[in-house]
């Protein structure tokens, strides 16, 4: 995303758009560290539909990128994140039933 972004530089030349990239840069950051996973990869993948249409350098990787940014956002902060560190880890405790 950040190899992506930096040739979007390239690319835009309004205020807006230098808006968009350096917003992208900052969810990128805390996607990396995982600070707030789900906000972050959501607003990657809307960023990146948005620079899809703005300027078109890559048009192919931006379709991989908001689907990685789904993923992402439905599965979460990993084990070693600033999330997990704040909010503790997410454990699913499947019931033990026995049959009879």
């Amino acid at each position: 995303m950040i190899v992506q972004t930096l040739a979007y530089l390239r690319a835009v030349e309004s205020v807006a758009g230098w808006s968009i990239v350096v917003l992208l840069l900052a969810s990128t950051a805390c996607l990396l560290l995982g600070f707030v996973t789900p906000i972050a990869a959501v607003l990657i993948g809307l960023l990146s539909l948005g620079l899809a249409f703005w300027t078109k350098p890559y048009p192919i990787q931006d379709v991989d990128i908001v689907v990685l940014a789904v993923v992402i956002a439905l599965l979460g902060p990993g084990a070693f994140s600033i999330d997990a560190r704040m909010f503790g880890r997410r454990e699913i405790l499947i019931p033990v039933t026995r049959r009879q």
